[in-house]
């Protein structure tokens, strides 16, 4: 809980949402690359073994934003040409970015929303403050952490699965 708390950019309903299973924690492992923390039957915090901390999974950003209508980290909307690269897990490049939904800071966790908005097909590092994401800009914008369909999307679907059945 306190890997949420500290991060300034998390919006307090995931804090408020995990906080009632805070006494019911569990933790994950995955083929060894990566951890994911459980609060209840909520994937909502992993690390890989690149990772010094704990980052919100795409998982929580997605059932948050699609069940609560909130976007609980920073967010990017990238256009139609960029979407297939994301998913396969490149990194966010500055002219693919078409607008910031919600603005943050080097070095925060950021979503990576497709055109409609609908939902966020990956998560981020910040490489870059929003600010500096104007027309014309380029280079890489955000380094991509957590992609749909990638090792970790897939657990954190089990995980939910197997957790939800108890």
């Amino acid at each position: 809980m306190d890997e949420l708390r500290s991060r300034p950019y998390i919006d307090k309903s995931l804090i408020d949402y995990v906080q009632e299973f805070e006494d019911d924690v569990k933790k994950v492992w995955e083929e060894e690359k990566f951890e994911i923390i459980v609060f209840g039957s909520f994937p909502t915090l992993f690390k890989s073994k690149k990772m010094d901390s704990y980052i919100i999974t795409l998982y929580a950003v997605n059932v948050m934003y699609n069940t609560k209508g909130v976007l609980v980290v920073p967010a990017v909307v990238v256009d139609e040409g960029a979407v297939p690269h994301i998913k396969k897990g490149a990194d966010v490049m500055l002219p693919g970015i078409k607008k910031v939904a919600k603005p943050f800071m080097k070095g925060d966790v950021v979503a990576v929303l497709e055109p409609s908005e609908k939902y966020a097909i990956a998560l981020g590092i910040a490489l870059v403050d929003s600010a500096s994401i104007v027309p014309g800009a380029k280079g890489k914008g955000i380094k991509n952490v957590n992609y749909l369909d990638d090792d970790i999307w897939r657990a954190c679907l089990q995980v939910a699965k197997v957790f939800q059945r108890r």
